[in-house]
């Protein structure tokens, strides 16, 4: 007894501390997706302005390389790893944007998916992703990472939803068909829909033919059908 208190009522299930602790984490990762920094809050707010003089037009990008620049830093550790793989990238958004292969970075990539970085770099990483270089490897990180976001994330939660309409497997049904038939996840799913048309089983269609029942996701489960016969 300590304090007029028993040990025995401040005793707490080990479940009930390992969810607080993923609800915790899942909250801190949140928080540095939505929390901005001064360089973006100041990007944006120049953004949203017309630059009608040249110093006006100065100020403007200098706010855009600041912003960028600290986006750079955040993910110099990723950079680092990318290097020392013999990758020519240095950044995912790199990647995104060239026609090159990069077999040598998906397993960094993966590694770093589940970081608290800021949202756009974490998108980076999910197109990055969105190679058949990935199929297979990427996958159920993917998955996880799409279910420990929190449902207002919309932009990268559809991100990864269109990752799979590359890397889907057969493998990846019954974690996609949890998604498709939750409606709490909203129109994120639609790509989702899009990649069970990949997996032509029995299974998908049937999937499919249940969403037909779901008003948002109808249209997209039609045209899914249709690229099945």
């Amino acid at each position: 007894r300590t304090g007029g208190l028993s040990y025995s009522r401040l005793r707490v299930p080990l479940q009930q501390l390992i969810d607080n602790g993923n609800i915790l984490k899942n909250l801190f990762q949140d928080y540095n997706l939505i929390m901005k920094s001064k360089e973006e809050t100041r990007w944006l707010e120049l953004l949203k302005k017309p630059a009608r003089t040249e110093k006006e037009r100065k100020e403007k990008e200098l706010a855009r390389e600041a912003f960028n620049n600290q986006l750079k830093l955040e993910i110099k550790g990723l950079s680092d790893e990318l290097k020392a793989a013999g990758s020519k990238f240095s950044n995912p958004w790199d990647m995104v944007n060239s026609k090159e292969a990069y077999s040598e970075a998906i397993n960094i990539l993966i590694e770093h998916l589940h970081k608290p970085y800021h949202e756009k770099n974490k998108e980076g990483i999910v197109r990055a992703l969105t190679v058949k270089e990935a199929r297979g490897k990427a996958n159920a990180s993917l998955i996880n990472e799409y279910n420990n976001i929190s449902k207002d994330r919309h932009n990268l939660r559809w991100t990864i939803g269109n990752a799979f309409t590359i890397i889907v497997t057969p493998n990846d049904f019954e974690s996609i068909s949890s998604i498709v038939k939750d409606k709490s996840n909203g129109m994120s799913r639609y790509r989702f829909v899009e990649a069970l048309a990949k997996i032509k089983t029995a299974d998908s269609r049937a999937c499919l033919q249940y969403l037909l029942d779901d008003k948002e996701m109808k249209p997209y489960a039609e045209k899914a059908l249709k690229k099945m016969k």
